[in-house]
């Protein structure tokens, strides 16, 4: 894997707090994430449990699930000029936006990037996915907002389910493990699941995506005393087992109760 590099805008000498979206850096200030989110301010005010936290280069916040530029769109979007708007206002850059909005519930850019998708043209599908990812319910009929919330309900639900239940604690050890130790890796690979996965998973305000766990996973500095093969085999689990593809296959459901519900107009 390529070493970080810093953005080369939005490194800022002055920042005070270090992110990382994919292999780039970026340097911010969080006078200015403050400012948009309340919700953010609350979050960092809460112990994070890692040394250093947020404080340097050696020391970033991942943003799982999201991309080095989703986040470099947001950033245009958070460092704008008054007045000015962004640099790109096409589909990619808007969904970019509210995706981080809604994590970190930053309404006034939540708002923001609603009104300009609301004037793309997109069709009913790809607004009703937009919709069960981000709760946008504007203007819904009361059913077609009743599938979305289920929606919601059902991968959150999900959430649960899998932060409840460490994967792959019924397979064998792996060749370079042996029946005693493989005792000791499960072990600890049920303390890390719980302490630091679930915990993510089930966040209140910026829940870990399903399908990013397994990036989640493999940026954590590895537990002592746990096999690196038998933890490759323990995250191998959920590939396999497709609990990945949950997410999008609630979405699926809901996309097809809805096109069904028209179908009847």
């Amino acid at each position: 894997m390529a070493a970080p590099q810093r953005h080369p805008k939005y490194w800022f000498l002055d920042g005070n707090i270090v992110f990382q979206a994919d292999s780039t850096l970026f340097r911010l200030h969080k006078g200015v994430l403050f400012v948009h989110s309340p919700t953010l301010e609350n979050i960092f005010a809460l112990p994070s449990g890692v040394e250093n936290d947020g404080e340097d280069e050696d020391h970033p916040i991942f943003l799982p699930g999201i991309s080095g530029e989703e986040f470099d769109h947001f950033m245009s979007w958070l460092y704008h000029v008054s007045g000015a708007l962004p640099h790109d206002q096409n589909l990619s850059s808007l969904v970019a936006i509210l995706k981080v909005s809604h994590l970190w519930q930053i309404e006034n850019s939540i708002a923001w990037a609603i009104a300009h998708l609301n004037q793309l043209e997109l069709s009913a599908v790809h607004k009703l996915e937009l919709e069960c990812k981000y709760t946008i319910h504007n203007g819904l009929p009361l059913l077609v907002y009743s599938i979305i919330a289920r929606a919601r309900e059902v991968m959150e639900m999900e959430w649960r389910t899998i932060a409840a239940v460490p994967p792959g604690l019924s397979l064998p050890p792996s060749p370079a493990c042996n029946n005693s130790h493989h005792v000791h890796c499960k072990d600890v690979w049920t303390r890390f699941w719980w302490q630091k996965v679930a915990r993510q998973l089930l966040h209140p305000y910026n829940p870990l995506a399903i399908s990013a766990l397994v990036e989640y996973v493999s940026q954590q500095t590895n537990p002592d005393g746990l096999n690196l093969e038998c933890k490759a085999r323990f995250i191998g689990q959920v590939v396999e087992s497709g609990g990945l593809e949950v997410e999008e296959n609630i979405i699926y459901g809901a996309i097809t109760a809805v096109q069904a519900y028209f179908e009847t107009l």
